[in-house]
């Protein structure tokens, strides 16, 4: 069945048959793990997904990534929880479903196109290809997805790509590409999971449009009851300052917890197996902003949840793992 791969006979964190939930140990380990916040019906649907993938959780091959989200009908930002794994979960699901159907299973070569629109079975230009298209053969049949550079490219703060899209632009698209190509050829095994790779984009920090200009040769005020009718007569000295002079109201994400030290030592090993070494330039501390889409005056700024996204993108992002 498919919990095999998450039952390791003799420890506290293992899915026993017949489990319908995670146990109080098991949900107390995945708080530490970066879903403090969750409630019973995500972890519910987190049990659901890893028993059907029989992928582990603990070992953090599938987990849970919460994005903070403003409701359009409410005005509140809410927390929205995707449940995604690496390209190779993605590779691990497909290969067993093959298996137990008893289907053969292959890729064609993948391909990517520039701009000139020619398609090419590597990529050499020193540019970022425009696309990149992925081929599986279930059983004979083909499925062909393609993804858009501009759909998916993970971006900084400043608008910027970031560091490790800019650096492997052709590894990054093609994963995407395979992810979309393996969900449209699996698409009972894989429906409601995402690679972190297709959801980089989704902690793009987009600019706020600029406003529309007044018709009125007069702003008008924020707050009309703050105005007094201009007359003649000088207002009280103790009159309140109008509220256009008071600041705009900052919405932000509520606090979370900061980064453990565990974390820590993991979020750097990960950073020199990925080439980001502390030499004294300012890529490690770019790439981080990257992934968090803030500026950092200290990387122990960063939370719990935030170090959850990096370790996962940084696990992610081997190249032996395109």
């Amino acid at each position: 069945m498919s919990t095999v791969a998450i039952r390791q006979q003799g420890t506290a964190l293992t899915i026993q048959d017949g489990q319908t939930e995670f146990s109080p140990g098991q949900v107390a380990t995945l708080r530490q793990l970066g879903v403090e916040a969750a409630g019973r019906e995500d972890l519910a649907i987190f049990f659901h997904q890893a028993v059907r993938t029989g992928l582990d959780p603990f070992a953090r091959q599938i987990y849970m990534i919460g994005r903070n989200q403003k409701n359009q009908r409410t005005q509140q930002w809410e927390t929205k929880y995707t449940i995604q794994t690496g390209i190779d979960g993605y590779r691990l699901i497909a290969r067993r479903a093959a298996d137990r159907a008893h289907e053969t299973l292959g890729y064609e070569d993948t391909l990517w196109c520039g701009e000139d629109g020619q398609w090419r079975d590597v990529w050499l230009p020193t540019t970022p290809p425009a696309a990149a298209k992925a081929t599986v053969v279930r059983a004979g049949q083909k499925f062909t997805a393609t993804a858009l550079w501009s759909e998916y490219v993970q971006t900084k703060k400043d608008g910027g790509v970031s560091t490790m899209w800019a650096k492997m632009s052709s590894t990054m698209l093609a994963k995407c590409a395979e992810a979309l190509a393996l969900r449209k050829a699996f698409p009972q095994d894989l429906s409601g999971i995402y690679t972190a790779e297709e959801m980089a984009q989704a902690d793009n920090q987009h600019p706020a449009p600029a406003p529309a200009p007044e018709p009125a040769p007069e702003p008008k005020p924020k707050q009309t009851r703050s105005r007094r009718p201009v007359t003649p007569i000088e207002p009280p000295a103790d009159l309140p300052a109008p509220a256009d002079d008071e600041p705009a109201e900052i919405v932000d994400e509520p606090g979370v917890e900061l980064i453990t030290e565990p974390q820590s030592k993991m979020m750097f090993a990960l950073l020199h197996q990925n080439g980001f070494t502390d030499d004294g330039t300012s890529a490690q501390k770019e790439y981080l902003e990257s992934i968090i889409g803030r500026q950092l005056v200290s990387r122990r700024d960063i939370t719990k949840a935030e170090a959850t996204r990096i370790i996962d993108l940084l696990n992610d992002a081997a190249p032996d793992a395109a």
